[in-house]
């Protein structure tokens, strides 16, 4: 009897601990009686919510993070627009300097409407509210569509963009989202190299896996930054002057996720290569 009420007064602490959000002790649990196998389920239950607070605790610094980088990528082109705004209101400007100073307007419009874009997509896909409907269907058209998107810009820099792969290949995918991967390392690819240089674009298919290859002559990345290049917001070191969020690989790596793939990114002399690796299903 003694034993009993001593294993329930342990019983009753362990839950009083529970609710009060501490840890309770773990010594001296027996299996033998039913009143220890309810601790150690509590003890257990504990265990459970706790990790699960922690848990929570990482996103929401996570969501901070995210918060407080957003604001820094908006801080500049608003102020910016701020700036010439009041300039254009405060002051007599001729035709000429007051085009000027709309254009710099809408340089800055751009880059936080392009920004914008890149946070609802990458907030759709980590809140799962996408759904990535994948399809048997000709990857050619995909890889061919995303193409056409960076053409005017290769244009401009003389940029030959190949691609290598069989005619008719049938890859499961969805064609909006794996397009839209492809476009943003083509994007970079483009943005990155010197003008009158070129970008290789092939299909591999095993057993396993359809491999789409994205490989550039350009700036490429330091090493030690293989990992950091795929953090929100990232810039790599090579490229910090250029226009851009560091939100492509970003995106592109959680598409593939999405489509049960990966990504793997390789530095080349000179240059990078970036593969999105699809299932075969």
């Amino acid at each position: 009897m003694f034993q009993n009420r001593k294993e329930m007064e342990a019983l009753s602490e362990a839950l009083e601990k529970l609710i009060n959000g501490e840890t309770p002790e773990t010594e001296g649990i027996s299996q033998d009686t039913l009143p220890s196998k309810v601790r150690s389920q509590i003890l257990r239950l504990g265990e459970i919510m706790k990790a699960k607070d922690q848990a929570l605790g990482k996103e929401k610094e996570e969501i901070r993070g995210m918060i407080a980088d957003t604001a820094h990528q908006l801080r500049t082109p608003l102020a910016n627009m701020e700036s010439y705004l009041e300039l254009l209101e405060t002051m007599d400007w001729e035709e000429k300097e007051r085009e000027n100073y709309l254009l710099a307007l809408r340089e800055s419009e751009e880059k936080i409407r392009f920004l914008t874009e890149g946070l609802i997509k990458m907030a759709r896909l980590e809140s799962r509210i996408i759904q990535i409907r994948k399809e048997a269907r000709d990857l050619q058209e995909t890889l061919l569509e995303s193409i056409l998107q960076v053409k005017k810009e290769a244009e401009e820099k003389h940029i030959e963009i190949r691609l290598e792969m069989k005619a008719g290949e049938q890859t499961p995918h969805d064609r909006q989202w794996l397009g839209e991967a492809v476009y943003n390392l083509l994007d970079n690819s483009v943005k990155y190299s010197e003008d009158y240089g070129q970008i290789l674009m092939t299909v591999v298919r095993n057993e396993m896996f359809t491999q789409i290859r994205v490989r550039d002559w350009g700036r490429g990345i330091e090493e030690g930054e293989e990992n950091l290049v795929f953090g929100r917001f990232y810039r790599g070191k090579n490229v910090s002057g250029e226009k851009g969020f560091g939100l492509g690989l970003y995106l592109t790596r959680e598409i593939a996720h999405q489509h049960g793939g990966f990504l793997r990114l390789k530095r080349q002399e000179p240059g990078l290569s970036v593969s999105i690796y699809l299932p075969e299903e």
